[in-house]
Formats: C-alpha cells, sequence, structure tokens
C-alpha cells in the first residue's frame, strides 16, 4: 500500500507538470509571471562614462517657459564640446525661428551628437519621423509589456535604437535583436546649473545625454522598478550595450526541468517525513529557489518564478488532499476492523503502515493468547435481575479492556463473562509473552480492587496461529485459530479464582522475568499426553 501510496504521488506530480508546462506555453498568466519576475530588479552600480543632463523642474523655473528656444540647446553645446557623445532625447521634428544657431553648433559636432527619431505604428509598419538637422538619429520609443517597459528593439526596419546609436558611435556594437534592460540610476546635472556654470562636472569622453525629468512633461514610463523618466531608461539602455549585461530569461528547457525537479521533490519530502518537517522542508524549498533567482539575476539571468511557485504550492495542496482522502479511509478501514479491538496507539500506527501491515488472508505467525474467566459469574447471574448482570459485566469489560489496550494488546473478543485478547497481531510486539502475563497480573488486581466477588481465572499460551479475517460473506472476524487458542481457553478453565496458569511455551519466554512455579502436568481436554502447565506467582 505505501508503495502504491507513493507511486500515485509520483503520478499526481507527473500531470501537474504537465498540466503547468502546458500552460506556460500557451502563456497563460503571462502578466502575473513577469509582474511576479519584476520583483527580483534592483539598480545596478551605473557607468560613471555615462551623464544625465536633465531637463528638470528647475530647470525651466530657471529658463523660461516650455519649449525653449532652441539657442539654449546651442548654449548647452558650447559646454559638451569635450563630451564623447551627445544624445539628445528632445524632439526636433518641426523648425521654428531659433534654428540658425543651433545648427550651426550641431554641425560642429555632427560626429558627437545623436538625436531622437519617432516610430508611428500604421497597420503594423513604421512611419518615422526624423529631425530636421542633419545629425544621426535613432528611434526612442519604448515599448511596454501589460504597462511595463523591460525590453528593447535594437532595430525597427532600418532605423536604430537611439540607445544603440549612441553605443555604437561610443565604439560598442551588439548583435543582439533585443536587449532587456538592466535598470540604473546614473548621475544627474541639472540642465540650467550646466548652461549657467553652475557645475564643476567634467563632461570629457563622457556619454551625455539630454532629457526630460520634470513630472509636467511627462516622458516617463513605468518600469520594474518604479516610473521612470525616459531619457534615464535610454541611459540604461546604453549601458546594457556598453556592458554586455543584457538580461536573459532562463530556457524553456531549464524551466521544464526545474518544474518536473521541484514536483517530485514535494511529493517525496510528503511521502518521507512527518506532515510538519515536510511544510517546513517546502516553505524552505521556496524560500530556496526564491534566493537561486536573486543570485541568477544577479548572473544576468531571469528565472521563472511564478510557475516554480506553482508546481510547489499545487504539488503540496494536491498530494495532501490525495493522502488525507487515503488516511479518511484508512482511519474506517482500521475503525470497522479494529476500532474496539486495539489500543489508540496500535489504530494510528496501523493507519501510517496501512493494510500492508495486515494480511487479511491469513499467515501463521506466533502469538501469545489469553483468556480470563469470571469464576462464580452463573451464580451472580441467576441471583441479580438482568440490568445488575449486565451493568456489572460491562463494567468489568471496561476495565479489564483498558488493561489489554495499555500493554498493546488486541481484544479478540466477548464472550459472555469470558474476554479473549491476542498479543503480537496484528502489529508485531516485543515480548508480546511477557506483555500478556503482565496484563493478567494487573487484570487480577483490578478485580480485587472492584470490590466485588468477581474473581478471574486466566490462562495464557504462546504459539503457532493462523490469524486472518475468518467468517462469512455478512459477518467477518479478524481473529486467530490454532491449537494454541484451545490450549489457552482449556487452561483459562482450569485456572482457578485470582489464578494464572502458563503453557510450557509462554513460561520458557518469560521465566526469567516472572515470578512462576511449576504445578505439574494436567490433563486438557484435546490432548492425547498432559501438559506441563505453570502458576504465575504475583
Amino acid at each position: 500500500m505505501a508503495r502504491n501510496k507513493f507511486l500515485v504521488s509520483l503520478i499526481i506530480s507527473a500531470v501537474i507538470s504537465i498540466a503547468l508546462i502546458s500552460l506556460f506555453y500557451i502563456n497563460a498568466f503571462h502578466s502575473t509571471n513577469l509582474r511576479l519576475s519584476d520583483k527580483l530588479y534592483s539598480f545596478q552600480k551605473p557607468l560613471s562614462e555615462i551623464i544625465i543632463v536633465a531637463i528638470d523642474d528647475k530647470s525651466i523655473q530657471e529658463i523660461g517657459r516650455w519649449p525653449w528656444s532652441r539657442d539654449v540647446y546651442a548654449s548647452a553645446l558650447d559646454k559638451l564640446k569635450e563630451a564623447s557623445v551627445i544624445g539628445f532625447d528632445v524632439s526636433f521634428f518641426e523648425k521654428s525661428d531659433s534654428d540658425q544657431l543651433f545648427n550651426n553648433k550641431t554641425a560642429e559636432l555632427k560626429d558627437k551628437i545623436v538625436m531622437v527619431s519617432e516610430c508611428t505604428f500604421e497597420n503594423e509598419k513604421c512611419i518615422l519621423m526624423k529631425p530636421i538637422f542633419q545629425v544621426q538619429s535613432g528611434y526612442a520609443n519604448i515599448f511596454v509589456d501589460r504597462d511595463i517597459a523591460r525590453s528593447l528593439p535594437m532595430q525597427i526596419d532600418d532605423e536604430k535604437a537611439f540607445s544603440n546609436v549612441i553605443a555604437e558611435k561610443y565604439g560598442i556594437t551588439t548583435d543582439q535583436a533585443k536587449i532587456l534592460i538592466s535598470f540604473s540610476r546614473h548621475e544627474t546635472v541639472s540642465f540650467s546649473d550646466l548652461i549657467n556654470d553652475k557645475t564643476d562636472k567634467d563632461f570629457k569622453d563622457k556619454i551625455v545625454l539630454i532629457g526630460t525629468t520634470a513630472k509636467d512633461l511627462h516622458d516617463e514610463k513605468n518600469t520594474p522598478l518604479g516610473i521612470l523618466p525616459g531619457v534615464e531608461i535610454h541611459a540604461s539602455a546604453v549601458q546594457t550595450i556598453l556592458t554586455g549585461k543584457s538580461l536573459k530569461y532562463e530556457s524553456n528547457y531549464i524551466l521544464i526541468f526545474t518544474l518536473i525537479l521541484l514536483s517530485f521533490l514535494i511529493s517525496i519530502l510528503l511521502y518521507k517525513l512527518r506532515l510538519t518537517y515536510a511544510i517546513i522542508s517546502s516553505l524552505a524549498l521556496l524560500i530556496a529557489y526564491f534566493i537561486l533567482a536573486i543570485f541568477s539575476f544577479d548572473s544576468g539571468i531571469i528565472l521563472n518564478l511564478f510557475y516554480p511557485f506553482l508546481s510547489i504550492i499545487i504539488t503540496f495542496v494536491f498530494v495532501i488532499v490525495f493522502y488525507y482522502l487515503i488516511e479518511a479511509r484508512e482511519r474506517k478501514w482500521v475503525s470497522e476492523l479494529f476500532g474496539k479491538y486495539v489500543s489508540p496507539s496500535v489504530a494510528d500506527e496501523l493507519i501510517r503502515k496501512g493494510k500492508s501491515a495486515v494480511d487479511l488472508k491469513g499467515e501463521r505467525k506466533t502469538v501469545s493468547i489469553l483468556f480470563a474467566d469470571i469464576r462464580g459469574f452463573t451464580s451472580f447471574s441467576e441471583k441479580n435481575s438482568p440490568e445488575t448482570v449486565v451493568s456489572m459485566l460491562n463494567r468489568y469489560h471496561g476495565k479489564m479492556t483498558d488493561i489489554i489496550f495499555k500493554y498493546q494488546g488486541t481484544l479478540d473478543k466477548y464472550v459472555g463473562d469470558e474476554i479473549m485478547a491476542t498479543f503480537n497481531v496484528p502489529l508485531d510486539l516485543k515480548d508480546h509473552a511477557l506483555a500478556s502475563v503482565q496484563t493478567a497480573i494487573e487484570m487480577q488486581k483490578a478485580s480485587k480492587e472492584m470490590n466485588t466477588q468477581f474473581r478471574y481465572g486466566i490462562g495464557i499460551t504462546t504459539g503457532s496461529v493462523i490469524v486472518g479475517n475468518i467468517g462469512s460473506k455478512k459477518r467477518m472476524d479478524y481473529t486467530v485459530i490454532g491449537d494454541s487458542v484451545n490450549l489457552a481457553a482449556r487452561l483459562c478453565s482450569q485456572a482457578k479464582a485470582d489464578q494464572i496458569l502458563l503453557s510450557e511455551e509462554a513460561y520458557q519466554l518469560v521465566k526469567d522475568k516472572i515470578k512462576t512455579r511449576s504445578i505439574g502436568e494436567i490433563a486438557v481436554k484435546g490432548k492425547e499426553k498432559p501438559v506441563k502447565v505453570y502458576e504465575v506467582v504475583y
């Protein structure tokens, strides 16, 4: 049964793994998966080579209402002549009255300047808007997936990305068609401080991106790390290209292997460990995987969090439910077959081991058998009312049954005033002969303490018997049959009040632990020769 239980739990794991893999391939829960993976993001250390000149609230207050005259940008170029690359994240798609000076300045620094173009999509085709000045440009569109900016194509049709063009001007190229951005917060200088000589920042050989950060200009996007200005996203994209540390999602094959491994691990943990330890181990597995995902992210690989977490949780729930149903069935089986005949601890052990612990079809086993019969019960029942007889008998049977259970014995049956108990069935019991004798001694002492005229005669044997579910289709009892059973019954009938008689086999197993005396051989019905009998001295 235990083997079958484990096999079914592995089948559950396999089915769950197949179901989750199928869901992954049809992009179910894609948005949830992305948002969960977003929790892994953190700002990376920025490159000192990249500086942002921010068109911030301070600059707008000092320079004036937006949009500015292009002469303002011409002043900025005067301050940035020694920069390696100057990227304008500002749209220059239309002519203005102040273009002349700025045009002259851009012509002087033509090889250093990159401006933004913009791609407008019509019927999935890019309609490109380019700057009016004769400089190199790149599209500045920031694309979102479920409202979050995470990745950036390096080229659309013939137009390269703004960040890609900047990186190329700096001397770094990438062969990736698309990058997952590794975000950073770069050093920022206010635009007004730049043109008013209020900064001592050295821009020599730097990559300078000029763009808006003022809230009212609304040039910002949602990222895994919150809302960021577009110019900061472009700066992060530039750094990602320069460092070659574009993030990557784990391969589908690794994810499939992970889902199967985690699901099977949970099944094994639930099978091998007690529930409390299994819960702790499963939580530890969740935490360990999350820690692994953090370290993996730091090395540039984004592990899928949603489906592995789902694999652990769903497998745990389904296997627990399966075990609960199995245990409920086992409890019902134990209750129906043994509920009234074994102690709670034995019942729990039977439930834990399952049906495989008991061979109901029949087996031969060495067992100790105890018969106890009340002396003088017949005369008592004749002199008292049925209510009194039944009440007194129930009282005695209740007390004696508790004692049998105390020593891990099994109550086989009541036959009127007689009790039959077995030891070493249905579960193995070490020193079962000793346990049967200890039970008998305590039963005798208990009957005296109950202050009635009832006294027991008890017979005990140990021997090989047949154990199994015996009876008819309408009624079955788990019991023992054999010569040793008959002998125990005969010894019980021979025993006097307060006397405990042992067979030779039982005596040999307890003689060094229990005080006894031989009473010789006695003739027993069903035996051709007299049998040696011993009395327990207590």
